[in-house]
């Protein structure tokens, strides 16, 4: 399913014009909260992904990739590939309370890197780079924005039910009446992200996914 076609398909099923602005303001911020909601209730396999971090001598902290989301949390998800003296070395990423109450150092150490703690939108280091050091991140991505229906779906096509789901829901509490009878309760979307993560599991592995059952409580306006 494109975003076109999950387009057409809302159009159709709310009875709304397709030059109807408000309609299409509320369409992008449903699909875009909804794509967000799904990342965000478990480690989603399809969401890991890796990107190359290039940290600056002297400097403390380095940026974190533009689509970054939450940390993959695994031993080596941190690794130096350059330069060559340091390569495969592991960078241990902790939260900032663990650094601050067993490794803490003010910042005036420099050595090659090996505790890490993100604050914000970017990645600290300690000690503090004495060189420039590439270092590999595993992490998992944001979703894709989804400006218009050219844009792609980050959610895959075996959960797109869900995701039409979580959209006509997020319309109903817009105010949009369906042209015909539609039910879309909370049942139904906590099942249809259980049998998503289960099917997530069996192909990336994993144990475990939290389900937040405020998330996908019924707003009203």
């Amino acid at each position: 399913m494109t975003v076109q076609e999950l387009m057409r398909s809302s159009l159709l099923k709310f009875g709304v014009a397709p030059d109807n602005a408000r309609f299409s303001d509320d369409f992008y911020g449903a699909i875009n909260d909804a794509q967000n909601d799904i990342a965000t209730s478990r480690p989603w396999g399809f969401l890991r992904t890796t990107g190359d971090l290039t940290t600056t001598a002297s400097a403390s902290s380095v940026a974190l990739p533009s689509n970054f989301l939450k940390p993959y949390d695994t031993s080596g998800a941190l690794r130096i590939t350059s330069p060559a003296g340091s390569l495969g070395n592991k960078i241990e990423l902790m939260p900032l309370e663990q650094w601050y109450a067993n490794y803490y150092e003010d910042g005036t150490d420099t050595d090659e890197p090996t505790y890490a703690y993100i604050m914000g939108d970017s990645l600290y280091l300690s000690p503090t780079p004495d060189a420039e050091y590439v270092i590999a991140m595993f992490y998992y991505k944001r979703p894709t924005v989804i400006a218009n229906t050219d844009s792609d779906i980050t959610v895959p096509t075996a959960y797109h039910e869900l995701l039409k789901k979580m959209v006509w829901r997020r319309l109903q509490d817009a105010g949009y009446s369906s042209v015909q009878e539609l039910q879309i309760s909370d049942a139904d979307i906590r099942r249809l992200i259980g049998q998503a993560a289960r099917d997530d599991i069996q192909k990336y592995g994993g144990l475990n996914f939290n389900l937040s059952s405020s998330t996908y409580t019924r707003r009203t306006v």
